[in-house]
């Protein structure tokens, strides 16, 4: 192949979703898993010298096609098997799929640890760790607009249904640290003391046979806090007992994002295990609160896109609704079921819909897309590569980045000091 430079940028596999979507490897069809096993592949291809060789050929068969495919507006690129075979050898040399490396989060090349990342979202929970040099070697994650903004961000696109044992198979036998920000639904046995079993039909499941199968040193588990009170705690119970029994020594804790200098109401509960128990005695939910404030975070009126800003009868209705308040700025003003508004300092917990039509930044417009991440804390490099809408939906069911920092700098200290 020659040395020539032809650069495969991300929006190309954006644009040939439907190109792509037809092809069948190994039974296969789904677009979001074939470029997971491309680009996961592209970032840990040094770690494959274990792989079958029915995964080998799975990744020569899509570079290959995707050579194909781009050689139709490109009569540079060499696509025959040869060249795939070769390219999948090493493909840092060629330069060919340089766009996966030229992102803001990329992997880091050697990393002290390894971690996979499951129900991602779009990376808060990996982002910390990633800027502590962990490695991650599997990702999965079902939204295909979250996929997008991982992509755009860590420069991989996530692996769908982690349920599917197709997707399992391309986890690694071994890695470190086990991340998850799993949702929560009601299990389908309860009280019963099965354990393991308990959970059967629940996406925690999933959790618990990654966790059994490949015994990783740590897990970091996050939910909502209704999470602890779920069916009168017996949920979260069973999720211990679950934990407990696969060899795991835990705390848990609910943490708030304002504790951890980020100016919105957020509490979630946090698990952390390690498989030692001298590990876990290391640990603790002992950090020092950091003031928040909104400096920094909210941008002039005038750089915010004019959709954004409330119509006139909301205006009205906020006016009548603040009758007799103090006003300051700048605040979010939080409108709750009852119609009262709150004008705060800080953001009430982002929701699903990243509270389009409850929260009002000083009054009169709703939060941008970069506002409503910098309320979780993310940094402004973090690409935005989706809607508006989607970024609303994606912030609020995301983490916050802060919180999960100080959270994975613990777990760092210990299993470096626990070698």
């Amino acid at each position: 192949m020659s040395q020539k430079t032809i650069n495969i940028k991300l929006v190309d596999f954006a644009e040939d979703i439907d190109e792509l979507n037809s092809i069948k490897i190994y039974g296969e069809t789904s677009y979001e898993n074939q470029m997971a096993v491309l680009s996961q592949y592209l970032h840990n291809y040094e770690n494959y010298h274990n792989m079958t060789e029915e995964m080998r050929y799975e990744i020569i068969s899509i570079i290959l096609d995707f050579l194909r495919q781009k050689k139709k507006t490109n009569p540079d690129i060499d696509d025959t098997e040869d060249n795939a075979c070769i390219v999948a050898e090493n493909p840092i040399q060629y330069n060919i799929f340089s766009d996966f490396y030229n992102v803001p989060f990329p992997n880091p090349s050697k990393g002290s640890h390894t971690l996979v990342d499951l129900f991602a979202g779009i990376g808060g929970i990996r982002l910390p760790f990633n800027e502590l040099g962990y490695k991650c070697v599997f990702s999965s994650e079902w939204d295909k607009f979250a996929q997008k903004t991982y992509l755009a961000n860590f420069g991989e696109m996530p692996f769908g249904d982690i349920t599917k044992e197709s997707t399992k198979r391309f986890i690694p036998e071994h890695f470190d640290l086990l991340l998850a920000g799993f949702p929560c639904q009601a299990f389908s046995i309860m009280g019963k003391m099965k354990g393991f079993e308990d959970t059967r039909g629940t996406l925690f499941f999933d959790v618990a046979t990654i966790l059994k199968r490949h015994k990783p040193k740590a897990i970091l588990l996050e939910n909502v806090k209704q999470l602890t009170t779920h069916d009168h705690g017996r949920t979260f119970s069973t999720i211990v007992r679950t934990l407990k029994d696969l060899g795991y020594f835990l705390k848990w804790k609910v943490l708030n994002a304002l504790d951890f200098g980020l100016p919105q109401k957020r509490e979630r509960v946090i698990i952390v295990g390690f498989r030692e128990q001298e590990q876990i005695e290391a640990f603790n939910f002992n950090f020092e609160k950091i003031p928040y404030s909104l400096e920094g975070v909210l941008e002039k009126d005038e750089d915010v896109d004019q959709s954004l800003f409330a119509s006139d009868m909301i205006l009205e209705k906020r006016k009548k609704q603040t009758k007799g308040k103090t006003i300051f700025y700048p605040s979010i003003w939080h409108e709750n079921k009852a119609g009262n508004v709150s004008i705060l300092n800080y953001a009430c917990a982002l929701r699903t819909g990243a509270s389009y039509n409850y929260l009002l930044v000083n009054g009169i417009r709703r939060p941008s897309s970069r506002e409503l991440l910098r309320l979780q804390g993310f940094p402004d490099n973090y690409r935005i590569a989706v809607s508006h809408g989607e970024i609303r939906r994606q912030t609020g069911n995301s983490v916050a980045v802060p919180m999960i920092r100080q959270i994975a700098k613990k777990i760092d200290n210990i299993l470096n000091t626990f070698q």
